[in-house]
């Protein structure tokens, strides 16, 4: 009886009534949330919230809420601190960041950054793991102080190492150095393969950049 009832309403009225019930239902929790913190409406909850650095995600959580609850419901439920956060946000794009970096024991997101991804190699699927922010975040936050994105940043430093490692043994300042030197002696890839206790293919590699420099395809290459 009921559902003949409710399929021979227009579907606008439907939709109508759907929508009050749904602004009902987000004006309760709004009400909710405001009576355990103690503010006088969600608004100024979270304005304060996000002054001090909060991002929306971890006032929802804060709140007892979906962790998305205010970036979908607050421009309904408030307009007006919806685009006051908004433009706070806008104007500090760290704020959200803050205190996952100070709980890591950093006052400052490019001081964070910098060990991570600079100092200690980090890639940003591991930063990002450990902040709780998308990749996206990471790479736009480390544009937006300066700092490069280096892809597979431990696995490059990890290389870069090897390679200053054993030019240092062979005495020289580089890879390229090196081979440079032991080509104008006439030296074949094999003899520095030999020489360095590393493979042809390392050698040419790090020896000449790119792998395609003139003289690495010379009579004296082996194959």
């Amino acid at each position: 009886m009921a559902a003949r009832a409710l399929a021979a309403l227009p579907p606008g009225v439907i939709a109508r009534t759907n929508s009050e019930r749904a602004a009902r239902h987000r004006a309760q929790v709004a009400k909710t949330v405001v009576g355990q913190t103690g503010y006088p409406d969600l608004g100024s909850y979270v304005l304060a919230r996000t002054a001090g650095g909060a991002s929306l995600t971890a006032i929802s959580i804060e709140a007892g809420l979906h962790k998305d609850w205010l970036s979908r419901h607050l421009a309904e439920v408030d307009p007006a601190a919806a685009a006051a956060a908004r433009e706070l946000y806008q104007a500090r794009p760290d704020a959200r960041w803050l205190p996952a970096v100070r709980e890591l024991g950093f006052t400052d997101v490019p001081g964070y950054l910098r060990d991570r991804h600079l100092d200690q190699h980090r890639t940003v699927h591991a930063i990002a793991a450990e902040v709780g922010f998308s990749q996206h975040a990471v790479k736009a936050a480390l544009l937006r102080h300066g700092l490069g994105h280096t892809s597979h940043a431990a696995k490059r430093h990890a290389a870069m190492e090897r390679a200053g490692t054993v030019a240092a043994d062979l005495g020289y300042a580089s890879i390229a150095d090196y081979v440079r030197a032991r080509r104008r002696r006439g030296w074949t890839w094999n003899a520095m393969a030999a020489e360095s206790s590393q493979p042809q293919s390392w050698l040419r590699r790090h020896g000449t950049g790119t792998g395609t420099r003139p003289w690495a395809a010379g009579a004296n290459r082996d194959g």
